[in-house]
């Protein structure tokens, strides 16, 4: 609830902007604070410092330029303050004109509205913006609604920095911050007339996809004016492709249209084919139709061989109806170099190669004779190894077989000899008792 009040408060503060003097209408400006320093111009009708500190602690103290200080408790017409646990938010009236200071346990990200008779006015960037878009952005500083003189635009520049917000679902997760262009009112590169106030830039958003903040500021000696915006840069709406060229065939050129993003026929591409090796080029123009969400561009075959690349500008309009320019990745693709044979040096080219190829022949026949013949050397080695191992076997084999007749032989008489010879006596005593008996 506490920080609702303070929310109110603040917003209360700013508002007094739309009363503020009679003078003319003021512009109200967002600059951060760095280093806990800032100046303040001549020009400044009222100024608002958003300090963030740590929780808790005491309100900070303002220094003014001539040494004095500015406390919470101080009251004054001039000085409106509001405290919360981790802000102060301090107005002042006509401050004065030079360098302030913040003093107090301060963190995070102080930034300070100023309100004064000096503006910028920039044109408003689209919040939709695709990666590789080449931007037209025109500022201009007014005093009571008219632009500055060269007196007072003296040293001015126009710099234009984009910040990362840091999103993990992004492209650009890791970028920081980027300064994009820098120019000046002095009637060059691609502002249109000296010192009259009118700065105009072309921005080349060569950046990664993602959500960025965008500032355009004006800064000099004497003031700062700031103008910030978020952006998203999304992916280039068209891809390109080179087809893979076959021997003797044209390169081809494959172009695929985004159509949820552009309307098709409204797009042109305009292009330049640039031999790397001889510098020449010629430029061409490619047409989209309605309803068309692919195209192939054929090239005719270059007569000179070597590397080539190709440049593209995309011209459209997007759905939403915004006119476009991106600059497109460039392509490339090599013509190789062909194979010529001198007809007039054909017979000597033969004539060489023969005579090369008779040492040669030489030396492959002896070299095929020593090879047949240490062929033949080792088949007749493992012939006579094959033989050797043959006749081993058969000798150990006949010896077995003796060897065991002899053992056979053995056995048998050990036999024979072991039977007692009473039994053969009483057998031929009992066979002759027998045949006495038939006798009688």
């Amino acid at each position: 609830m506490r920080n609702t009040w303070l929310l109110c408060a603040f917003i209360g503060a700013i508002s007094i902007s739309v009363f503020a003097g009679a003078q003319g209408v003021y512009q109200t400006s967002d600059i951060a604070l760095l280093d806990n320093r800032f100046r303040v111009d001549y020009g400044i009708k009222q100024i608002t410092f958003i300090i963030a500190r740590e929780r808790f602690s005491k309100a900070v103290i303002l220094v003014r330029p001539d040494g004095s200080k500015v406390y919470i408790w101080d009251k004054s017409d001039s000085v409106h303050w509001i405290e919360g646990e981790e802000h102060d938010i301090i107005t002042v009236e006509n401050p004065m004109p030079g360098p302030w200071q913040a003093i107090g346990k301060i963190q995070g990200d102080n930034r300070i509205q100023l309100l004064s008779d000096v503006q910028l006015q920039v044109n408003r960037l689209p919040i939709q913006l695709y990666s590789g878009e080449r931007l037209k952005v025109s500022g201009e500083l007014l005093h009571l609604e008219q632009r500055l003189n060269k007196s007072y635009l003296r040293d001015v520049e126009l710099i234009m920095t984009a910040y990362g917000y840091n999103r993990s679902e992004d492209e650009n997760f890791n970028f920081m911050s980027q300064e994009l262009a820098r120019f000046n009112d002095k009637g060059v590169f691609f502002d249109e007339l000296p010192e009259d106030g009118l700065f105009t830039t072309y921005l080349q958003l060569d950046l990664a996809t993602g959500k960025y903040k965008f500032e355009v500021a004006v800064k000099n000696h004497a003031f700062t004016r700031s103008f910030n915006q978020d952006v998203i840069l999304f992916p280039k709406p068209i891809k390109t492709q080179m087809l893979p060229l076959p021997a003797n065939a044209d390169p081809q050129l494959k172009l695929t249209y985004d159509i949820d993003e552009l309307k098709p026929e409204s797009i042109v591409i305009k292009g330049r084919l640039e031999s790397v090796n001889s510098g020449k080029s010629s430029d061409f123009v490619i047409y989209a139709e309605a309803g068309m969400a692919e195209q192939i561009h054929t090239f005719a075959r270059p007569a000179e061989f070597g590397s080539y690349t190709i440049e593209l500008k995309l011209f459209a309009t997007t759905i939403a109806g915004r006119e476009i320019t991106i600059n497109m990745p460039s392509e490339a693709f090599v013509i190789p170099k062909p194979i010529f044979i001198d007809s007039a040096l054909l017979p000597v080219a033969i004539a060489s190669q023969a005579e090369m190829t008779d040492p040669a022949m030489g030396i492959f026949e002896d070299s095929e004779r020593d090879w047949n013949l240490l062929l033949w050397v080792i088949g007749g080695l493992v012939s006579l190894l094959i033989l050797a191992v043959a006749a081993l076997f058969s000798i150990k084999f006949w010896q077995k077989r003796k060897f065991e007749k002899v053992i056979s032989e053995q056995i048998d008489s050990d036999i024979t000899s072991s039977k007692p010879a009473a039994s053969t006596d009483e057998l031929s005593t009992m066979t002759d008792l027998d045949l006495n008996s038939l006798d009688k």
